[in-house]
């Protein structure tokens, strides 16, 4: 095996690192999208269960400030994790192009060349 060989395997393989951590992330920031939409879900069911037990004729005590306040934090939590996946995922997306740039520059390099031999 040449070394240009060896470059171009060593090459492959760290497009393919990139490429699964892309995937990874990419499939994170999907589950984020429905836990968020599950979320929202369970909130609506819950405000209807309340309805339901009211119109009852059971007392409950409904605090919708202090619900609001723990879907806020809840919320920021997720964005700050969202925005970091994101950021990820912006940065390992950038430096596969960078790779497969750099791959497809070495195979038109090496394909010239061959064609020359």
């Amino acid at each position: 095996m040449k070394n240009d060989d060896l470059d171009q395997l060593k090459l492959e393989l760290e497009c393919e690192k990139f490429r699964l951590m892309s995937y990874q992330l990419g499939d994170l920031l999907e589950e984020y999208d429905k836990l968020m939409e599950l979320r929202g879900n369970i909130q609506f069911k819950f405000f209807n269960a309340l309805e339901n037990v009211k119109r009852n004729g059971i007392p409950v005590k409904e605090d919708y400030e202090r619900w609001e306040k723990i879907r806020t934090r809840e919320r920021e939590g997720w964005d700050e994790e969202i925005n970091l996946i994101a950021d990820l995922k912006y940065d390992v997306d950038d430096n596969l192009k960078l790779l497969d740039n750099t791959k497809m520059r070495r195979s038109m390099i090496f394909n010239n060349t061959s064609f020359e031999d």
